[in-house]
């Protein structure tokens, strides 16, 4: 009798260990088929952007001169893309069986400038402002691919949701251990019935944007679990017609920047002749 007890006890853990694994799979399934969508939304933006502006000058409507004109900013989306695109494909090869946070200390301000350079015709094409006010060197410890995709995320809903001459716009403010990351825009904002579904396991929300820009409605869900799993919290608040502000936290790198980065410390020579 004793002995069966025993192995009733047995049976009992190795059912719950199988069923921890089965969970485990199934949130890792969920999270691959989050981020290969948010992957191609990712290359598509700024492909859809270059693809309009080129649609345009076929029809004549914007004329051979300023295409010239602008033929640097061309040159750069795609330059900026294609490197977006190789990132990606490294960076997903990496993860496909295993999507945790490979942390290292980066510089916060470099990959919003990166992020600002990718989603700039993507703003230029409902002449939106977008402002990088990251007031000084702010020193991360995170996952850089991860924190990327954040940040294109929310400034490209920020953007698909903010009408002509709006106002997007980026902050960074030293909270203890974390830097907060504040994305706010002059948006439509979101509806109180929308805003229990904004982060939801259990439904998909998609909104078309106000120029009628398309979403799977995944992109915040990935987010929010990126975030969360390099330590930091994702929240938002908005008020309908007037804006919505996403703010993240995340990891302040124990080292400063003048420790690895010194060409941005204030009393280096080059960031004080800016």
């Amino acid at each position: 009798m004793r002995r069966q007890r025993q192995q009733n006890r047995a049976l009992r853990h190795e059912q719950a260990a199988l069923r921890r694994q089965q969970e485990e799979l199934a949130k890792l399934s969920e999270t691959k088929s989050l981020l290969f969508c948010a992957l191609a939304h990712d290359v598509r933006s700024p492909l859809s952007s270059l693809y309009s502006l080129l649609t345009l000058l076929d029809l004549g409507t914007i004329p051979i001169e300023r295409l010239t004109a602008h033929k640097e900013q061309l040159t750069h989306t795609l330059g900026t893309t294609l490197q977006l695109l190789d990132g990606l494909l490294q960076w997903s090869a990496a993860h496909v069986q295993d999507i945790r946070p490979r942390p290292r200390t980066l510089v916060l301000n470099d990959l919003v400038a990166e992020t600002l350079a990718l989603v700039k015709m993507e703003a230029a094409h409902k002449q939106i402002s977008l402002r990088d006010e990251l007031a000084q060197p702010c020193a991360c410890l995170a996952d850089p691919d991860m924190t990327r995709m954040v940040l294109r995320n929310l400034l490209s809903n920020a953007i698909k949701f903010t009408p002509e001459a709006g106002t997007v716009r980026i902050t960074a403010e030293l909270k203890g251990a974390f830097w907060e990351v504040a994305v706010t825009d002059t948006g439509v904002g979101i509806t109180d019935a929308d805003q229990p579904r904004i982060f939801s396991d259990t439904s998909v929300h998609s909104t078309s944007g106000t120029a009628d820009e398309r979403g799977a409605g995944l992109g915040l869900r990935l987010c929010k679990e990126f975030v969360e799993r390099n330590g930091g919290q994702l929240s938002f608040q908005t008020t309908p017609a007037l804006g919505t502000t996403f703010c993240f936290t995340i990891p302040r790198a124990a080292v400063t920047v003048a420790d690895y980065a010194p060409e941005l410390a204030p009393d280096h020579p080059r960031a004080a002749a800016e």
